[in-house]
C-alpha cells in the first residue's frame, strides 16, 4: 500500500466534541481543516442521555455528537479516518503519520479524548458500559442519587469522585483494589458520612442483564455478592506514550499539559478535551476546542 501525503493548515487528531468544535471554529475562519478521526468511539457515541449540555434538557448523547459533526462539516471541514501512529511535531510544519498517510499542517490540535483501557480489568465492565458503568461521577452521579453504588480506585482522584458521589447522595461502597493508604482525615470523614470502604477487597465482576445490577467482591473473609445500581471505575489512564516521544509534556496524571489558551510546550500544537484531564465535561471538552482553534488561527497568522 502506498503511503499518500495530504497537507492541511489545521490538523485535529480527535473526532469527540472537542476536536469536532474546533472543526467548526477553524473551518468557518476559512481555513483548511483535516480532522483525523481514530477507531477508539468518543465517549459521546455511549448511549446516554446527556442533561447537562446547555440549550438542551435533555438530548441522546450520540445525537449530540452527530449534530456538531455536521455543522462542522458544513463550514468545509473535512473528517477522515486514522489513527495517528507518529508525531514530528518540533518545526515550523507538523507531521502526522497514520498507516496509510503523512499529514503536513500548519498547527495541530490533539483531541484524542482519554484513552480507555484497553484491556478490561473486571467481567462486565465492557457489556455493561454505559448501562450503569462509568468513568466519571460528575457526568452520571446524579442519576443515582439515593441509589447503591460502587467505587473502584485508589488514587487522590479517586477519593475526590468518591466525595463528589457522596455529596450527589449516592449510597457509596468504595472498594479501592489496592490495601494501604486509607488512613487520612479525608478517608475518615467519608466513612463519618456513611461511604462504606472494602480495604481488602476487590471487585471481580460486574453482574447484570441489561443494567448494573450487582458485583462480586472477593475479600480476606471470602466473596460476597452486593447489589449496586452502577460501577465508577477511577483509574489514571495514561495520555500515551507516542505524545512524549514527540516531546509534548504531560502532567503528573499523565494527561497533555496546556496553559489557560490550550497551548502545548510545542509551538503551533495545542490539546483539548478530555485529554487535558479538565473538567471532563461535553461542555468544557466543546470550549477547549474553540480556545485551540482560535489560538490555532493566531499562531497560523505570526
Amino acid at each position: 500500500m502506498s503511503i499518500k501525503t495530504l497537507k492541511t493548515d489545521i490538523l485535529i487528531v480527535g473526532a469527540g466534541p472537542a476536536g469536532l468544535t474546533a472543526g467548526i471554529y477553524a473551518a468557518r475562519a476559512g481555513k483548511k481543516v483535516l480532522i483525523l478521526e481514530g477507531s477508539g468511539s468518543s465517549r459521546l457515541r455511549i448511549d446516554y442521555k446527556l442533561e447537562n449540555y446547555p440549550g438542551f434538557p435533555s438530548i441522546d448523547s450520540g445525537e449530540l455528537l452527530d449534530i456538531i459533526r455536521r455543522q462542522a462539516l458544513s463550514f468545509g471541514a473535512e473528517v477522515v479516518a486514522g489513527d495517528a501512529i507518529a508525531f514530528a511535531l518540533d518545526g515550523d510544519r507538523k507531521y502526522v503519520t497514520t498507516k496509510d498517510a503523512v499529514i503536513e499542517s500548519g498547527a495541530v490540535i490533539l483531541a484524542t479524548g482519554k484513552p480507555m483501557p484497553k484491556e478490561r480489568l473486571i467481567g462486565g465492565e465492557d457489556r455493561l458500559l454505559g448501562q450503569g458503568v462509568s468513568y466519571c461521577a460528575t457526568c452520571d452521579g446524579p442519576l443515582f442519587r439515593g441509589a447503591t453504588v460502587a467505587a473502584v480506585g485508589h488514587s487522590e482522584a479517586a477519593l475526590e469522585e468518591v466525595g463528589a458521589l457522596q455529596a450527589m447522595g449516592c449510597r457509596v461502597l468504595w472498594v479501592p483494589g489496592k490495601p494501604g493508604g486509607l488512613d487520612s482525615p479525608a478517608v475518615r470523614a467519608l466513612e463519618e458520612k456513611g461511604v462504606s470502604i472494602r480495604r481488602d477487597g476487590k471487585i471481580k465482576e460486574i453482574r447484570g442483564a441489561e443494567r448494573v445490577e450487582a458485583v462480586l467482591v472477593e475479600g480476606a473473609s471470602g466473596a460476597e455478592i452486593v447489589p449496586v445500581s452502577a460501577v465508577f471505575l477511577f483509574r489514571e489512564i495514561p495520555a500515551g506514550p507516542l505524545f512524549e516521544r514527540a516531546g509534548l509534556v504531560l502532567d503528573h496524571k499523565q494527561c497533555v499539559a496546556v496553559d489557560r489558551f490550550q497551548r502545548t510546550n510545542i509551538p503551533g500544537v495545542f490539546a483539548a478535551g478530555d485529554i487535558t484531564c479538565g473538567g471532563l465535561q461535553v461542555v468544557a471538552a466543546a470550549g477547549e476546542g474553540c480556545v485551540a482553534a482560535m489560538q490555532a488561527l493566531i499562531h497560523l497568522r505570526a
